[in-house]
């Protein structure tokens, strides 16, 4: 059915916002994906992806998928540290404990109280005597600490960096004031299991889902703020692999980090995390559902475009889709450059509408790259600009590198050109193409494809209008 049939034109099309914290009708057409329902099974923990991969999405739809499936049996508390909070933490330390492990006993006690918040309206006639007991000592420890106020991350950690003693422990066993001649005692272990046991004890009958979502928003890719996300992430699997249970019970933390953070961090045992990991990653199909999610009813994506295929025999979606690092984000960017562009009466995107389109959209994705990856690299903008009139294709790995040396000889003179060329690689800027068989891969499309040593390099068709890349023909 086309939209003439339905007496609407493409202005009327509403395809939703960039970012899913302002999308007020994302519930409306969320769609499930492996990753969504790993979310709600209680075995993945860290959820990576790319900025704009719809990370936030899942997060702020969980309370609402969380009630669907497991109805009152599980409370879900969504923690977004803001930078108050975030500075607080860079600011805790433990004597004698590397600054890492302080931050993990830090974030462990951050999300106990948290998780102590969401159980305060459970109703103790659904519990048994040991666990409503645990009940009010919860109930206890937040009234006596918080008052009536909920705990946020900020204030919880601020009171902290005070020491333990300005937190009232009674509801523990401990007097007013824990200790108070020790002026300086920090975090114990023995106090995270405390308050993690209670709220386990509750949660004999329940889960309790602690969700942490924009992590990246304070990150500046230092030496601390690296300890920071270390100790978030070990603080998650601690809590995890003693207290959740696979049936929805128990206490379950789930973090959500862009995936080129998560891939610069370096630490012990890193390896034991590999099976709590998920990676977000869209194909060409799963976005086409999205956007015909958004669509009217009886509507599909491939009617709102002129018939026929673009250049290069591929159909008007499929051509938006190649240019795009696989991001939900990135398609709907582009699409609504084209709805901008459509005259107020057209009920169909044209071709030229489309190749129009591209050229904003591409000096966007310039300019978008550049800001994504400058706290990770700080000369990234500059590498991204060596390519700028550049060719699309490389016959070798060795062509390419020479390239580097080339445009970018002071980088190179600071940094090894294959160290560059991965830092491009890793950002899906280039691909690989492997025996002049097949088509170019990028990692977007890939988590796992590696760099290799030979192959054709491919300049992302998103960056030629953006860089003026030359298309040459083999």
């Amino acid at each position: 059915m086309k939209l003439s049939d339905k007496g609407l034109t493409i202005k009327d099309l509403d395809f939703g916002t960039v970012d899913a914290e302002a999308d007020r009708r994302l519930a409306d057409y969320f769609i499930s994906t492996p990753q969504v329902d790993q979310s709600l099974r209680f075995r993945s923990a860290h959820f990576l992806g790319r900025k704009g991969a719809g990370k936030s999405a899942i997060f702020t739809q969980l309370l609402r998928l969380a009630t669907e499936r497991y109805k009152e049996s599980v409370r879900v508390s969504l923690m977004t540290p803001d930078q108050y909070a975030w500075g607080a933490m860079k600011d805790y330390q433990e004597q004698g404990l590397l600054l890492e492990q302080a931050h993990t006993n830090a974030w462990k006690f951050t999300i106990a109280v948290d998780a102590s918040a969401v159980l305060l309206d459970v109703s103790p006639e659904r519990l048994d005597e040991n666990a409503r007991k645990a009940l009010d000592r919860i109930c206890k420890f937040v009234t006596n600490n918080f008052g009536e106020n909920a705990p946020t991350p900020t204030n919880t950690v601020r009171t902290l960096l005070k020491g333990l003693n300005a937190f009232n422990l009674e509801a523990f066993g401990f007097g007013i004031g824990f200790e108070r001649d020790k002026q300086q005692q920090m975090l114990t272990p023995q106090v995270i299991d405390l308050l993690l046991d209670a709220i386990n004890a509750v949660c004999n009958d329940l889960g309790v889902i602690v969700a942490i979502d924009r992590l990246d928003d304070s990150w500046d890719g230092s030496e601390v703020s690296k300890s920071l996300m270390i100790g978030l992430l070990k603080a998650t699997k601690e809590i995890n692999d003693k207290y959740s249970l696979a049936t929805g019970k128990g206490i379950h933390v789930i973090t959500f980090l862009r995936s080129d953070i998560y891939q610069g961090l370096q630490f012990d045992d890193k390896d034991k995390h590999r099976a709590i990991e998920e990676e977000i990653i869209w194909s060409p199909e799963l976005l086409k559902d999205m956007i015909n999610a958004r669509l009217p009813n009886n509507i599909s994506v491939d009617e709102i475009f002129e018939e026929g295929d673009m250049r290069g025999g591929i159909a008007p979606f499929n051509y938006i889709v190649k240019r795009t690092f696989l991001r939900p984000r990135e398609v709907i960017q582009f699409l609504q450059e084209c709805q901008k562009r459509s005259a107020s009466d057209a009920i169909e995107v044209s071709k030229d509408t489309i190749r129009e389109s591209e050229e904003r959209y591409s000096s966007w994705k310039v300019e978008d790259l550049k800001q994504e990856y400058r706290r990770l690299f700080p000369y990234f903008g500059d590498l991204v600009e060596s390519l700028r009139q550049t060719q699309h294709r490389y016959d070798s790995v060795d062509e390419f590198l020479a390239l580097l040396e080339e445009k970018a000889k002071s980088l190179c003179e600071k940094y090894s050109s294959r160290e560059l060329m991965m830092r491009l690689f890793d950002a899906s800027i280039i691909g690989v193409r492997l025996g002049n068989a097949g088509t170019a891969r990028f990692r977007c499309e890939d988590a796992d494809l590696l760099l290799p040593a030979v192959g054709s390099v491919y300049i992302h068709q998103s960056l030629y209008k953006g860089l003026n890349i030359r298309e040459t023909r083999s």
